[in-house]
């Protein structure tokens, strides 16, 4: 039986439309690499509701802060380090602004806000991440 993942593309448009991309680092024991926002999914929950999940659990955001949430028809699979088959869908997620993010330092060190013109295939750790954040600047 697949293992269910979702990754979760945070963003939101400054006052010139300028996408501003929020992204996590992992902490050391994780691997110290910046990410999208993932997690999995829970027994009694779809994928639309996990990837809303993590991002309030991942960073402190709040209801009031979400615009919309938009499946980006973009799903894989892999093998994960523990051996399970894993399959990922993946969203995003526009907020009105940004916020001071709260992070679980049992999973993260660091964030940051990074703008559309800043992103390149190497600010993230895995190609998926940045195929995402390309999928939301086509949008």
């Amino acid at each position: 039986m697949l293992k269910r993942k979702v990754q979760t593309t945070i963003f939101y448009c400054d006052n010139e439309r300028i996408k501003h991309f929020l992204l996590l680092k992992m902490n050391k024991k994780r691997g110290l690499y910046w990410q999208n926002v993932t997690g999995g999914v829970e027994k009694n929950e779809d994928f639309e509701e996990a990837a809303l999940r993590e991002a309030k659990e991942e960073t402190g955001l709040k209801k009031k802060n979400i615009k919309k949430l938009t499946y980006l028809d973009f799903e894989f699979q892999f093998h994960d380090q523990w051996g399970n088959d894993v399959l990922e869908k993946v969203y995003a997620l526009e907020v009105a602004q940004p916020w001071d993010i709260l992070i679980d330092p049992s999973e993260h060190c660091e964030y940051k806000w990074v703008a559309e013109t800043d992103i390149h295939p190497k600010i993230v750790h895995f190609e998926t991440n940045f195929q995402a954040i390309k999928k939301v600047l086509q949008q």
